[in-house]
């Protein structure tokens, strides 16, 4: 039997490897189509570098320093009206009641005269006693030296002989017995007690019929002629105002006095700068005086708001407080675009403005706008300058989608 041998013919590597070849092509030519079908995005621009701020100039102006501070109506004249002899109260004035005025010189008071009458009367008859001891003293010392001459004795008399040891004591008791009138006297003009200035009385302490002792006291009256307003001031305050260098009493500083309600009631002036501080708040304290509070409805213990006008800067730079920066300073906008920190000297601050009078200038480029932590040289834009990349990159934004 004859065997057939079969061999197979093996198969060429590049027939292998066109389906390969194939398929990558067709992978290829689908991703050229298909990059050629996709379409450009829409391109935004870049943002600007720079914080976002607005600047302003500021120009000098006029300012009259005004200081405020507050303060409660005293009068300037306050006593307790005490007696200086004991008695019976015989008698009271109408206006002797609390909140009653009295004029200078008026009788409010009216202590039982009869015991210091009867005293009186006493003391004129002992000078009387008195007067006549002396002259018969004088009398016999007369006597005396008339017999020493008339005896014709050489030499002085003795002042024995001549009577001169009682006679000086007549003088003497002459002397006590008139000092003891005028006591006497006095005691009974301090039956009446009258009103030593016009005022108003604050208070009473007896009634018609009661007994006073001596130093008793009767009431409190007080001036109303003039009160006075304490002003508490910080030493910042006495500087703006100069009062340490400042004659008061010839150059007295005005005050405008406003209530609780910020109606202005009445002006006045500073007549004095109290010596010393006060030991717990360590605060200065001026006082201001009120002329005829009474007449403009101011009554005692009335608080009242004061606006103390100092003097006048003629070149001051009014900077908002929202504007400033820490420990006064200011950020300026510089020609590079940059930062800079200013420092400059405030001669007044309230709460909406701070007063510059050195380190700014009209040509200086204030930054308005808040920044959260300021550097040196840091990079700024104004927000003219950043209006129109702010448009386009509205208009990239809005085209993008719309094609999509």
């Amino acid at each position: 039997m004859e065997q057939i041998s079969h061999q197979a013919k093996p198969i060429p590597f590049i027939k292998r490897l066109l389906p390969i070849l194939a398929v990558f092509l067709v992978v290829f030519v689908i991703l050229f189509i298909m990059s050629g079908m996709k379409e450009e995005p829409a391109k935004i621009p870049e943002k600007p570098k720079g914080f976002l701020v607005e600047t302003t100039t500021v120009s000098p102006t006029e300012l009259t320093l005004t200081i405020n501070s507050q303060g409660v109506l005293q009068p300037k004249r306050q006593i307790a009206l005490l007696t200086e002899v004991s008695g019976k109260v015989q008698s009271l004035s109408p206006t002797f009641v609390a909140g009653g005025s009295f004029a200078a010189g008026d009788v409010l008071v009216q202590i039982d005269p009869a015991d210091y009458r009867v005293a009186v009367a006493r003391a004129e008859a002992n000078l009387a006693s008195a007067q006549a001891t002396l002259d018969l003293e004088q009398a016999r010392s007369d006597q005396a030296r008339k017999d020493w001459n008339s005896f014709g004795k050489s030499g002085e008399p003795s002042a024995l002989l001549l009577n001169i040891p009682q006679l000086d004591g007549a003088k003497a008791s002459l002397k006590a017995a008139q000092a003891d009138l005028q006591k006497a006297r006095r005691d009974l003009e301090k039956t009446t007690i009258v009103a030593p200035f016009a005022g108003t009385v604050l208070s009473k302490s007896v009634d018609l019929g009661q007994f006073v002792g001596m130093s008793g006291q009767l009431g409190s009256i007080a001036g109303t002629e003039v009160g006075e307003v304490r002003l508490p001031l910080t030493n910042q305050d006495l500087n703006k105002l100069n009062l340490k260098d400042r004659d008061l009493s010839n150059q007295p500083l005005a005050v405008r006095f406003a209530d609780d309600q910020d109606q202005t009631v009445t002006s006045g002036l500073i007549k004095r700068l109290e010596a010393s501080k006060d030991a717990r708040t360590l605060m200065n304290y001026a006082v201001a005086e009120i002329t005829q509070p009474f007449a403009h409805d101011l009554l005692f213990n009335t608080f009242l708001k004061a606006e103390i006008t100092g003097g006048t800067y003629a070149n001051v730079f009014a900077i908002p407080s929202s504007w400033m920066m820490p420990n006064d300073q200011l950020p300026v906008y510089q020609a590079d675009d940059t930062l800079a920190i200013k420092a400059v000297n405030v001669v007044h601050k309230t709460n909406e403005h701070f007063y510059v009078d050195q380190g700014l200038s009209t040509q200086d480029v204030i930054i308005t706008t808040p920044i959260q932590a300021p550097t040196v040289g840091m990079k700024l834009r104004l927000q003219a300058a950043a209006t129109e990349p702010a448009e386009a990159t509205d208009t990239a934004v809005q085209t993008a989608g719309a094609e999509q």
